[in-house]
């Protein structure tokens, strides 16, 4: 568990919304991104690059977007939020933490299985087969869980495979990977940009995006980074044509939204 992590978990442990955190800024230089778990790898390669072009260090502390979303509200001192969902988003701009939003990249949501499929799954409904014990799934609360279980629910799986307590979930969507990778579960819900972090997985089927929610990652510079200039240049570096070229690379698509200021709503 990272040094971030845990000082960001108990700000939300011993502090409430009436006992506002009382949070220091970044030093100058430097900024705090809290970024989707599925966003880890790239985000840390953007961080890397901005670095060599501007000279200021971008951290990223990774977990799932609810989670972080709750550190955030209870004053953890981040200046800028990955989700990956806009609902995590929105939550901060609700609490009136947030100062520019946007819509930045999108993704696909596969089934993978440990790398020589042992349990021979092709296709959702094969989760229902006896052969099959364990299906790794993120959590409920995060996005990535979200979206499998709507896709589970339209194709009629979910009662089933959740009767038979066939679903472990994991804490974020790396977690779920892991315990495929690790041969712990016959199969699991991830993102298909989470196969790059792994090699001992495979894919063996994409889900229709219309099973789920669309997939957003919603870029928030928070009004807690808002005058530190690591943080704005990074949010305005995330936009850019040499930061696409890296989402590509992770396998992220853009998504053509334009900034949009919160501060005020």
């Amino acid at each position: 568990m990272s040094l971030p992590f845990i000082v960001c978990l108990a700000g939300g442990l011993l502090f409430s919304r009436k006992q506002p955190v009382a949070v220091a800024a970044e030093p100058d230089g430097m900024a705090l991104l809290s970024a989707a778990a599925s966003t880890k790898d790239v985000m840390e390669s953007l961080a890397e690059q901005f670095a060599k072009k501007s000279k200021d260090t971008i951290k990223v502390n990774s977990g799932s977007s609810n989670s972080l979303a709750g550190q955030i509200i209870a004053g953890a001192p981040a200046d800028l939020f990955l989700s990956a969902n806009q609902e995590w988003a929105d939550k901060v701009k609700e609490d009136k933490l947030s100062s520019q939003q946007v819509k930045l990249l999108t993704n696909k949501l596969v089934l993978i299985v440990p790398k020589g499929n042992p349990a021979g799954i092709k296709e959702p409904k094969d989760l229902a087969r006896p052969a099959v014990k364990k299906i790794a799934l993120a959590g409920e609360k995060v996005p990535a869980g979200k979206y499998a279980d709507q896709a589970l629910t339209k194709l009629g799986l979910l009662e089933t495979l959740s009767k038979a307590k066939k679903i472990a979930r994991g804490q974020d969507v790396r977690t779920a990977l892991a315990y495929v990778e690790r041969g712990e579960a016959e199969a699991g819900i991830v993102y298909s940009t989470d196969l790059l972090a792994a090699k001992n997985v495979e894919k063996v089927h994409e889900f229709d995006p219309a099973l789920h929610d669309e997939i957003v990652y919603a870029l928030v510079l928070l009004k807690h980074g808002k005058d530190n200039s690591a943080a704005k240049g990074f949010f305005d570096f995330l936009l850019s044509d040499e930061a696409n070229e890296t989402y590509q690379k992770f396998g992220f698509e853009r998504l053509s939204g334009t900034p949009e200021d919160t501060q005020k709503k």
